[in-house]
């Protein structure tokens, strides 16, 4: 009969306790009951078999044969002179004369076949050539060992973050650590209280029941446990662990083997593939800190299903974590995100609990957890597809902290935090939060244009209109800018994008243009610079035989949008965040972007008389179906006169233009404060469709206009 053994000693978190249940796992599977299952719950890693708590203890204290661990190419690993500890700890081991290390013995003694007449530890070239002898003639027993220590590339090793530099950090030998661990609780000679602390800590280590820990080192596994200041009353905290604790760490290691894969191109070199493993990216965690070192990141898989170890242990070995339907194997953290958020990961995988190898305690490395990811469709991180190149550039451009401008580090990293946010929640509002952050890249890029010269980065753009979402907390900004944004013509100097950054749109995309005199965005304000666009255009207008600047639009924007930015109710700096934002759409889709109308209905109740006249001389093409054929002349000098808050004469003007074209208003006689003349101008820039249009004519036109506009 089945029996449900729940260790509560396992648990996703801290990396240790996660070990533990996958050392548990292996061991109980190949040398107790090969047909046990295990999932993960809320309280701890949940065995089911068919022994009983009482045998699965006793199996670990009287049964288990350890797996043979031994590290010969490093130094402090017993093999060499000057390794006087770790010697002992050998020869304390081989003392036991017990059958259950009988494979570590066979071990040994091959290693220090390979070590020969050696002094120490091998370096660089030939580090390499010990490891291709170990993987050689080592035993079949200690393979899995190897596997997870090291891979032996075409021209290098590489290691598994888990276990440092092949079973050493820094100063810290895990194979003589383990080494003692063993003797502390495995040894025969042990007397009866020996042997009850024994059981104490394993099932403390199992169970999570309480025990009396001992001094010595963890290393990276337990940030926790692993001493140091303010790790307990005191100035400075000891290491404390419990030896079963340690074992188990090493032997749940194993489960992660690496591999080596060769890319498929022809000549590609061949490199190390470990398990849910990746490059590390400082994003996604509250205490992320610029510069700090980070070895790599590890996306471990939780499961609740009862699952075989057999699965389980494919899972590890032939587990994918891909994206973009498959096409890309994940090499980052934040790559991991993306593929977890594009359901590119193997059946069965609910959620993954997230670490980091980051140097924090002086230059050890601590496993730190940073989160669950769960496992769950996001559709809207596909959005992310759009700007992978471009992207992925940027990063390359950027990763560099000593050489690169900050400023540019910083957008770079903004993109990758909403992008991470998106691919764990889902949510439109971290959509939005990711478009807002590519427009303030391409606005310090537009600035960066040496930059942007060496490092060979192009202007993004071309994105679909799915990106627009519209902001219900601050709708007058979004169809403010999404209106400007649109606006479009013919020849050049006619796309909007044109007059904020120095850019051209040529075959098929825009690219940087050097010395562009179209581009007019500056440090003023909003107003000043959106005046200064509408006077740009009237420029290019008359340069390129036009006779009205070209101010069609895809997008409008309603009446009371426009009386909210007249009347100072609306968010400067959120519609110029828009601004730079949805001008990275692609407006030139004619089938995509079909002219539309507001649904709102216009209402011009809040809107000064004045911008209703101004706006009639500021129409596309000047059309207006009253005037004299139809049209309504362009007249260049209203708005440097309004800039320059000479309003009375920009109204004088404006009254003449009309009168030539047939539209009598009914008064020129308004008042408006000079230094609002910038903002007035800015307004009439911005699209409005023709039932607005309408709409502002019966606000100054006779009642017979009225009738016939």
């Amino acid at each position: 009969m089945t029996k449900k053994i729940l260790l509560r000693g396992c648990a996703p978190e801290p990396l240790i306790h996660y070990l533990k249940a996958l050392g548990v796992m292996r061991l109980v599977a190949e040398q107790l009951d090969k047909n046990v299952r295990g999932a993960w719950t809320a309280d701890g890693f949940l065995l089911e078999t068919k022994k009983t708590e009482d045998e699965l203890l006793e199996f670990f204290l009287n049964q288990y044969e350890p797996t043979p661990i031994v590290a010969p190419w490093n130094n402090s690993s017993g093999f060499y002179s000057k390794d006087k500890k770790a010697r002992g700890y050998i020869e304390s081991l081989f003392a036991l004369s017990d059958s259950r290390f009988k494979e570590f013995y066979a071990v040994v003694e091959t290693a220090q076949k390979i070590v020969g007449e050696r002094t120490e530890a091998p370096k660089d070239n030939e580090k390499f050539a010990m490891l291709q002898k170990a993987r050689c003639l080592f035993p079949e027993k200690s393979l899995a060992w190897l596997d997870a220590a090291f891979v032996l590339g075409t021209e290098k090793p590489d290691y598994l973050p888990l276990l440092g530099s092949g079973g050493n950090d820094g100063n810290f030998s895990f194979t003589t650590n383990l080494f003692e661990k063993w003797l502390n609780v495995l040894s025969k000679s042990h007397t009866e209280k020996q042997q009850s602390t024994t059981k104490n800590q394993l099932d403390a280590s199992l169970f999570l029941k309480p025990t009396k820990l001992e001094k010595a080192a963890i290393g990276q596994f337990h940030p926790g446990g692993a001493g140091g200041a303010n790790a307990s009353q005191g100035v400075d905290g000891a290491f404390l662990v419990n030896p079963w604790d340690f074992i188990f760490i090493l032997e749940g290691s194993l489960v992660l083997a690496s591999a080596t894969v060769r890319q498929l191109q022809a000549g590609a070199r061949s490199r190390a593939s470990f398990p849910f493993t990746a490059g590390s990216s400082t994003i996604g965690y509250g205490t992320a800190t610029s510069g700090e070192k980070i070895r790599a990141e590890m996306w471990l898989p939780l499961w609740s299903n009862s699952t075989s170890y057999a699965e389980i242990s494919h899972i590890f070995k032939e587990g994918r974590v891909q994206f973009n339907s498959g096409n890309r194997r994940a090499r980052s953290g934040f790559d991991f995100a993306r593929a977890v958020a594009e359901l590119g990961v193997d059946r069965g995988i609910e959620a993954f609990q997230r670490y980091a190898f980051i140097e924090r305690n002086g230059q050890a490395n601590l496993a730190v957890p940073l989160g669950v990811f769960e496992v769950k469709e996001r559709p809207l991180a596909s959005f992310l597809s759009e700007i992978d190149r471009w992207f992925e550039k940027l990063r390359g451009a950027t990763s560099d902290a000593k050489k690169t401008p900050p400023r540019f580090i910083r957008v770079a990293k903004n993109i990758e935090e909403a992008s991470f946010k998106l691919c764990a929640d889902g949510t439109e509002e971290s959509l939005r939060e990711v478009f807002l952050a590519l427009g303030e890249a391409e606005r310090e890029l537009s600035n960066g244009q040496r930059f942007c010269e060496e490092k060979i980065l192009q202007p993004l753009g071309n994105l679909k209109l799915r990106w627009a979402k519209k902001d219900e907390e601050n709708l007058n900004e979004f169809y403010i800018a999404q209106a400007l944004a649109s606006i479009f013509g013919e020849g050049k100097h006619s796309y909007f994008r044109e007059n904020l950054e120095p850019v051209e749109y040529k075959d098929g995309r825009f690219v940087w243009a050097n010395g562009s005199t179209s581009a007019v965005w500056g440090a003023g304000d909003l107003a000043e610079n959106l005046s200064n666009i509408l006077q740009r255009r009237s420029i290019d207008a008359r340069s390129s035989g036009k006779s009205h600047p070209q101010m069609k639009s895809k997008r409008f924007a309603s009446l009371t949008s426009i009386a909210a930015f007249l009347n100072y109710q609306t968010d400067d700096e959120r519609i110029e965040d828009y601004l730079f934002a949805l001008n990275l759409i692609d407006w030139r889709k004619p089938k995509e972007f079909e002219l539309t109308k507001l649904s709102e209905k216009a209402n011009s109740a809040n809107l000064p008389r004045i911008y209703a006249l101004l706006k009639l001389l500021f129409l596309p093409d000047g059309k207006f179906p009253r005037a004299n054929n139809g049209e309504i002349k362009h007249e260049p000098s209203i708005v440097p006169l309004l800039c320059a808050g000479r309003i009375a004469d920009a109204l004088e003007i404006a009254e003449r233009r009309l009168k030539s074209s047939g539209i009598v208003p009914l008064t020129k006689d308004f008042y408006y404060p000079e230094e609002e003349g910038a903002r007035l101008a800015a307004a009439l820039l911005i699209p409005i469709d023709e039932t607005a249009i309408t709409e502002i004519a019966k606000l100054i036109l006779p009642e017979t206009e009225k009738q016939t506009a």
